[in-house]
């Protein structure tokens, strides 16, 4: 659907720029990260934590946002990670409709969101991500065979290459950069997983996981668009998985496969508003004998309110959009900057200060894809609400 917003040659230049950019940003973010831990001697910061030492090394402008900053970074990880929670309860909704409409009854799919809420509510009170690693090994698994049924279905019937738009509607085109942004980054998910890691310093630099992760993400992202705006186009849906056959065994297998595999990585976005909320706020206010108790309530009460505005909101592509705008044009790449410029305020910024350069350019690149990726989502998502209609396509 990106692909289709943007026109398929304006969507190849525009994803790899993109990924080079995010790809950029996210190294920033942890180089930042390393130097402040490394200079204040403890072992790691949280991103809100790492922003806020950064910036009193910085430029004195910036000095008195301490307080500002970690109630900012905070707040967004919050929201884009709880949002991603809800594009989650969507898709997985989406996939179980398709096989429902075809083999039992056709329901409208925010009944199937409302039938997430018990299984969900179970998954989260597994108390650790480690816990989950086996399912998620599983998950990670099965979905080679279902990618494997994904490009069978776009290598076939393919339509004529010519028939595609090279360049669409300039209008459209923030909503491929809201997708785009969403599909490239998990900034709280970049810092979680490294201080999880049991060699995090085999995670950073131009061969490490981190680049290795976002090579490959980017790669999925070029080839996916195109085969899939190729093989549907301007007929293609949110997700390439409503456009398989609805009454073949592969194409309802890959819908199984991937609702599995979404439903496994539910709590993996979940936990970074649990740590943000719960760990860093809630925690300190409850008694010690009764904090286990509470943080079951407060997890089972996020997969709940999850549900409640994937129902209130159910339009994958507009979610999905606005959230990646909104939220990661400042936690992926405005606030990387700016930790960037803070650390290397005393010791310089290299030869004709390039790395000054280049994070103005990453900031500029963030606030105009948050302005224009935001308004138009909106705009959108008011009109539909409006009308009535197409409230979960």
């Amino acid at each position: 659907m990106a692909f289709r917003n943007a026109g398929w040659l304006n969507a190849l230049i525009s994803t790899t720029v993109i990924g080079i950019i995010v790809l950029y940003s996210k190294q920033m973010l942890m180089y930042g990260m390393y130097e402040i831990a490394k200079r204040r001697r403890v072992p790691l910061y949280t991103y809100a934590e790492g922003v806020v030492e950064a910036i009193v090394e910085g430029p004195p402008c910036l000095r008195g946002l301490q307080g500002t900053l970690r109630c900012m970074v905070n707040s967004l990880l919050f929201i884009y990670h709880f949002g991603s929670c809800c594009v989650y309860v969507v898709f997985i909704a989406n996939c179980l409709k398709d096989l429902g409409d075809h083999y039992w009854a056709i329901w409208d799919s925010r009944l199937y969101m409302l039938c997430e809420i018990l299984p969900l509510c179970l998954i989260y009170c597994v108390p650790n991500l480690k816990s989950l690693v086996p399912f998620a090994m599983a998950a990670n698994f099965s979905l080679i065979f279902g990618f494997g049924i994904i490009f069978y279905y776009m290598f076939s019937n393919l339509q004529p290459f010519e028939d595609l738009k090279a360049f669409q509607d300039f209008r459209m085109y923030p909503l491929f950069v809201g997708a785009t942004l969403f599909a490239f980054e998990a900034p709280g998910l970049v810092v979680s997983i490294e201080a999880n890691m049991k060699k995090p310093q085999s995670y950073v630099g131009i061969g490490g996981v981190l680049s290795q992760g976002i090579y490959f993400v980017i790669l999925l992202q070029l080839v996916f668009g195109l085969l899939g705006y190729w093989r549907y186009g301007d007929d293609i849906k949110s997700a390439i998985l409503q456009s398989l056959p609805h009454d073949e065994l592969l194409g309802n297998s890959a819908r199984v496969i991937f609702a599995f595999s979404m439903y496994i990585s539910h709590p993996l976005q979940g936990y970074v508003p649990i740590d943000v909320m719960w760990n860093n706020w809630l925690k300190a206010k409850v008694p010690e004998s009764k904090a286990f108790v509470l943080e079951l309530v407060f997890r089972v009460c996020l997969a709940i309110l999850s549900v409640g505005f994937a129902v209130a909101w159910p339009n994958l592509t507009l979610i999905l959009s606005f959230v990646g705008a909104f939220c990661l044009s400042f936690l992926g790449l405005i606030f990387p900057a700016i930790i960037d410029i803070s650390i290397r305020y005393e010791k310089g910024y290299g030869p004709m200060k390039i790395h000054l350069l280049l994070s103005f350019v990453v900031i500029l690149f963030g606030v105009v894809g948050g302005i224009t990726g935001s308004y138009v989502p909106i705009e959108q998502m008011v009109k539909l609400y409006v009308s009535g209609t197409n409230l979960t396509g």
